[in-house]
């Protein structure tokens, strides 16, 4: 099963990356090669590298999984962290990032165990944002900012790893991945070629009305190009989860883009050209891997796997 879809991965992907070559090569003889097509070009050069960051792990299994998620949670948290630093805030880094991988151990080992440590650490967060003084130097502040660190990325990623595991693990994490990538990349190729409308000016000057409904479209889709990898959903439960997955998507773009904007920053890091952190790249993965694992939780689409 799991080599089946692979394969038949790969089929999709090549066409999909196929027409988004001809897109560009008809662009650049339409309009002539600017900044702006180049970054593009770019952009989608860099996207086979990140998919396979998450679907060669995923397909592989066990420790490749594992390592995968503690690698990215790390990258991303320090890049998060340094981010608060620079806004002035004092996180403990160090401890932030240990207990951070402890709970994808957790996820690892124990089954189901991130579906209720989440909740509840997300209580004490609320909890401490509540009762922690303005001071950003306080010890319920700096509490407060490791402990954010700790849900995001590290908890979300611990969902990942929890449906990566199980026996419909890679299917699942081809469809939630998958449409999450398509979901930002076609909202930032119509945006960037037919947006005119600015639909969160202050929050993300770039995003356009077009662009939010180009990228649901097109999620929605390619979920149905992606049908082979959730065998088990229905139409309804297979259209039902890209709407989520778009508008997961737009929501952690935005909850990273919030985050940035507190500080005064444009990006995470500098890491990736065009894009520039770790966590620029990721953030709507992490940010809608525990809203499929309780889509899935919750409706039992795909019960069994």
């Amino acid at each position: 099963m799991k080599e089946e879809i692979a394969v038949r991965l790969l089929y999709t992907l090549s066409a999909i990356f196929a027409v988004a070559a001809a897109g560009l090569l008809v662009s650049f003889a339409v309009k002539g090669r600017t900044a702006s097509q180049a970054r593009m070009g770019t952009r989608f050069g860099l996207e086979a590298l990140f998919l396979a960051g998450v679907f060669v792990p995923t397909y592989l299994g066990g420790p490749w999984l594992l390592g995968a998620a503690l690698v990215l949670g790390g990258l991303c948290a320090g890049e998060l962290y340094g981010t608060f630093e620079e806004g002035g805030e004092r996180p403990w880094k160090l401890w932030g990032i240990l207990i951070g991988m402890g709970c994808i151990l957790l996820a690892y080992r124990i089954p189901g165990a991130v579906g209720w440590v989440f909740p509840g650490l997300l209580l004490l967060y609320w909890i401490l944002r509540w009762i922690s003084g303005p001071d950003p130097s306080g010890g319920l502040a700096r509490i407060k900012r490791t402990l954010f660190g700790v849900l995001y990325p590290f908890v979300c990623l611990a969902f990942f790893v929890d449906l990566g595991l199980r026996e419909q693990g890679f299917g699942y994490v081809v469809l939630y991945y998958g449409l999450a990538e398509v979901n930002d990349s076609a909202a930032y190729l119509v945006g960037s070629t037919l947006g005119r409308h600015k639909i969160f000016p202050k929050l993300s000057p770039k995003k356009t009305v077009e662009g939010v409904l180009g990228g649901v479209l097109f999620t929605l889709g390619l979920s149905f190009a992606l049908w082979f990898a959730v065998p088990n959903f229905s139409a309804v439960e297979l259209g039902a989860a890209a709407i989520m997955i778009a508008a997961g998507g737009l929501a952690g773009d935005l909850f990273a883009s919030r985050l940035k904007r507190r500080v005064g920053v444009k990006d995470y890091g500098e890491a990736v050209p065009t894009q520039g952190g770790v966590l620029d790249v990721y953030d709507a993965f992490i940010f809608v891997a525990p809203i499929f694992y309780y889509f899935l939780r919750w409706t039992g689409s795909g019960a069994g796997g």
